[in-house]
């Protein structure tokens, strides 16, 4: 209690809530969660080989509107929304660097069961650690399982031609305590959240890269060309028991934007019926 109460008179302080007029620090917070959110996909864009300057432009602007006092709550309100448009913006761009590269979504059914081979279990939303960890885990022995949000991996065309990619473990990512002990083998993260490993043990298992990190787990960096070499996960999954199965069956999804509209006729018809 005591080390809570020092925390919140610190951020009085020096924090977000040294902002004194309720609605100005609700208005930065909301500003400040928007560009997260789209520095995030800006980031697996720009991996890709897909920028747009106007959408760096506006991440330093926004911020630096943080700090301006003069700025009044409707001039914030005008903030939040153009924050939220360029959010648009950079998904759009992200949306045309995944089809560029991995092609369009299509309906597909994903396992969200276990098979026999020891495995690794990738998270977050980068495609393209992805692609690497398919590719240099091809003709191993090892199965490569998405977890939370990197499931609409599989509705990408280009990931389904590698026979390992195994399908989906585990669901949300506040389950992680539990689903990372079942699954025995190791986990990547590429930007996205990370819940604290309960035990030492599991934590050795966790490896990082990207805008993920946890302090005692590996982190991977890619070298000049863009490599990132995971053969360090790779020769652990083998030495560790394959995934214990937590639920059986299959779960459909794919349903992107293109296939949608391809399919709106039926859509409206069975609505209309």
């Amino acid at each position: 209690a005591d080390g809570l109460a020092q925390r919140l008179t610190k951020a009085a302080s020096v924090g977000v809530l040294a902002t004194a007029d309720e609605d100005v620090r609700s208005l930065r917070e909301m500003i400040i969660y928007g560009v997260k959110g789209l520095a995030a996909y800006a980031e697996h864009a720009a991996r890709l080989g897909f920028e747009n300057p106007e959408i760096y432009a506006f991440v330093y602007e926004a911020l630096a509107a943080t700090l301006d006092d003069t700025l009044t709550a409707d001039q914030l309100v005008a903030l939040t929304l153009r924050t939220g448009e360029f959010g648009v913006q950079t998904m759009a761009l992200l949306d045309k660097a995944n089809t560029s590269r991995f092609g369009k979504p299509e309906i597909t059914t994903v396992n969200i069961g276990v098979r026999t081979n020891p495995a690794i279990l990738i998270s977050g939303h980068d495609l393209a650690d992805l692609e690497q960890l398919l590719q240099q885990t091809q003709d191993t022995g090892v199965d490569v399982y998405t977890h939370s949000e990197m499931l609409p991996a599989h509705y990408y065309p280009a990931f389904k031609k590698y026979p390992h990619f195994a399908g989906n473990y585990g669901n949300a990512w506040w389950k992680q305590l539990t689903e990372f002990e079942s699954f025995h083998g190791p986990i990547l993260f590429t930007t996205n959240c990370i819940v604290p490993p309960k035990s030492e043990k599991v934590r050795a298992r966790i490896f990082t890269t990207g805008a993920s990190g946890y302090p005692g787990c590996k982190h991977i960096e890619p070298d000049a060309t863009g490599h990132k070499d995971f053969s360090e996960i790779i020769a652990l999954a083998k030495t560790l028991p394959p995934p214990e199965e937590i639920e059986t069956g299959s779960i459909v999804g794919g349903f992107a934007h293109d296939q949608v509209l391809a399919l709106a006729e039926p859509i409206v018809a069975a609505v209309k019926s």
